[in-house]
C-alpha cells in the first residue's frame, strides 16, 4: 500500500501546523449512525484508486449495536486490521454524522479515548455529496457510510474543497451544554401547547376572565383558575378573597385592580357548569405550572455552566463574558451559542464557521448555470435559530436603539435588498463578529465595531440626566 505524501489540512484545524507533510491515511471509516444500531465500512486507500470507479463501492460494511458489545465488536474488528497491516490508530481516519442528539456520543468518544483521528460531517453534506458529486441516489445506511470514508478520502487530497467540511467532535463539556439547550427548548414547546389549551378552555369556562388579566397564560391567572375552576366558582368569592389569593400568586402589580374588576364582573357572568370539563382544565394547569418550575430549574443550571459554581468546582466557561457583551445576547443565547460553538478552535477561518451555524450564502443552480444565491441548507438549526432571534430583536428595537447591527441592514435594504435576505445577511455579520471576538478572546467594544464599519459613533449614543455619554446596546 502506497505511503503518498500529501500536504494535509481540512481546513479546520486551528494549530496552523499542518503546513508540513504528512502521510496519508491507509484507511478510510465511515460510520452511519442509528438509535439501535450503526453501520461502518473501512475502505483501504487504493480502493478508491480504481479507475472505473467501483472497487471502494463493492467494500463490504458492517452493522453493529449500539451498546456496549457491539462497539466491542466494532473496535475488535479495526484491531484486526491494524494487526494484519502492522498499521497504527493514526493510519485511521474516522467520518461519522452527528446524528439523533446522543446516539452518536458514545461511540464517538470510545473512539476518541482509543486514540483515533476522528471527525464529525453534516448530516445534509452527505446526502449532498452523494448526489451531486457521486451521482449515487441510492440511499442506504450502508452507502451512506461508504460515502462519508470516500469523502475523507477525497477531502484530504482537496484539502481546500469547498464541499465537504469535517469538524472535530463536541466534548462532554460542549454536549452538556446542548443537551441542556435542547431540553429547555423541548420543555418551552411543551408549556406553551399547554398553556394554549387552558386558554381554549378559559373560552367556556371562564369567558369573562380576559376582562382583569392582558394574558390569560400567566402563572398568578393559571393559580387563580386552579383555586376557582370556572365562572361560578369565582363568582361566590368575595373582592378581598381574590385580593389576597392574588397576592398569594404573585400577582402584586395588578392584584387590587383585577380583584376589583371581577368582582364587579363576575355576578354578570354567563358561565354554565362545565364540571365535565374541569378535571381536564385542571390536569393541564398543574402540568403547566410543573413545566414552568422545571424551566427555572433549568436556567439555574444554565447560570451555573455558564458562569460557574464554585461549590461543585465549577469555572465559569472561558465564551460566557465575550458572548453576554453582544447586543441583546441572553444566558439562554449564549448557552446555545456554546454548546453549537464547543471550541472556537475547531476552525481556521469564518467561512467554516458561518456554515457550520448555518447562515452562510451558497450558489442558487440549475444544471450548469448559477442563478443567484441563497442562505445554506446545512448547518445546526439551533445556531441558525438563536441568530435570527438576535437579529430580529436588534431590528426590533433599531429605532428606538440603532447599533452598527441595525445601520448594516438598512444599508443593505436600501441597495435594493429584500428584507428578508438582509436579515440573513445580517446574520452572517454576527456570526463573523461572534468568531473574531472568541478567536482573539476580546469582548464586543461597539466603539470600535462602528469605526470599523465607517459609521459615526455619534449616531449611536444618547445623552441621559447626567449628560453622561452612553451607547445604546
Amino acid at each position: 500500500m502506497n505511503t503518498t505524501i500529501t500536504p494535509f489540512s481540512y481546513g479546520n484545524d486551528t494549530h496552523n501546523s499542518h503546513t508540513g507533510q504528512r502521510n496519508f491515511y491507509q484507511f478510510y471509516v465511515g460510520i452511519d449512525i442509528g438509535a439501535s444500531f450503526h453501520v461502518a465500512s473501512c475502505i483501504p486507500f487504493d480502493a478508491f484508486l480504481d479507475p472505473k470507479g467501483i472497487a471502494w463501492k463493492r467494500t463490504k460494511t458492517m452493522k453493529f449495536n449500539a451498546d456496549s458489545s457491539g462497539i466491542a465488536e466494532f473496535l475488535t474488528a479495526l484491531e484486526k486490521i491494524e494487526n494484519q497491516f502492522s498499521f497504527t490508530k493514526r493510519d485511521f481516519l474516522i467520518l461519522l454524522e452527528p446524528t439523533g442528539g446522543h446516539y452518536s456520543y458514545l461511540v464517538q468518544q470510545v473512539l476518541l479515548t482509543e486514540g483515533y483521528d476522528l471527525f464529525q460531517v453534516e448530516n445534509s453534506a452527505v446526502g449532498e455529496f452523494r448526489k451531486k458529486n457521486l451521482g449515487i441516489s441510492e440511499k442506504t445506511d450502508s452507502m451512506d457510510a461508504k460515502v462519508m470514508a470516500y469523502m475523507g478520502w477525497h477531502k484530504q487530497l482537496h484539502p481546500h474543497m469547498q464541499g465537504v467540511t469535517l469538524i472535530r467532535p463536541q466534548s462532554v463539556l460542549q454536549s452538556l451544554f446542548r443537551t441542556v439547550m435542547r431540553d429547555r427548548w423541548y420543555l418551552n414547546v411543551q408549556l406553551t401547547r399547554r398553556k394554549n389549551q387552558v386558554q381554549q378552555l378559559l373560552r367556556v369556562t371562564h369567558p369573562d376572565l380576559n376582562k382583569a388579566f392582558k394574558s390569560l397564560s400567566s402563572t398568578s391567572v393559571l393559580k387563580l383558575v386552579l383555586e376557582y375552576p370556572t365562572g361560578l366558582h369565582l363568582k361566590e368569592a368575595t373582592t378581598e378573597e381574590i385580593y389576597h389569593f392574588l397576592l398569594k400568586a404573585g400577582a402584586k402589580s395588578v392584584a387590587k385592580r383585577a380583584a376589583n374588576i371581577l368582582a364587579k364582573v363576575m355576578p354578570n357572568t354567563i358561565a354554565v357548569p362545565a364540571e365535565h370539563l374541569v378535571e381536564r382544565q385542571n390536569w393541564i394547569i398543574e402540568e403547566a405550572l410543573r413545566l414552568e418550575e422545571s424551566l427555572k430549574h433549568i436556567d439555574q443550571e444554565i447560570h451555573k455552566l455558564l458562569w460557574g459554581d464554585p461549590d461543585k468546582g465549577l469555572d465559569p466557561h472561558p465564551y460566557t463574558e465575550i458572548l453576554m457583551s453582544l447586543p441583546y445576547v441572553s444566558e439562554n443565547i449564549a448557552c446555545t451559542l456554546i454548546g453549537v460553538i464547543g471550541d472556537v478552535e475547531r476552525f481556521s477561518t469564518y467561512k467554516e464557521f458561518k456554515k457550520y451555524l448555518g447562515v452562510s450564502a451558497e450558489n442558487k443552480q440549475s444544471g450548469t448555470s448559477v442563478t443567484g444565491t441563497r442562505q445554506t441548507y446545512s448547518g445546526v438549526r439551533d445556531a441558525r435559530r438563536v441568530l435570527y432571534q438576535i437579529a430580529l430583536i436588534i431590528l426590533a428595537n433599531g429605532k428606538k436603539q440603532p447599533t452598527v447591527f441595525k445601520a448594516y441592514y438598512d444599508r443593505k435594504v436600501n441597495e435594493g435588498m429584500n428584507k428578508k435576505k438582509a436579515i440573513g445577511h445580517l446574520c452572517g455579520k454576527i456570526a463573523v463578529l461572534i468568531y473574531t471576538l472568541l478567536k482573539n478572546n476580546v469582548k464586543y467594544d461597539p466603539i470600535s465595531h462602528a469605526k470599523a464599519c465607517g459609521i459615526e459613533p455619534d449616531n449611536l449614543y444618547f445623552r441621559n440626566n447626567e449628560t453622561e455619554t452612553k451607547l445604546i446596546k
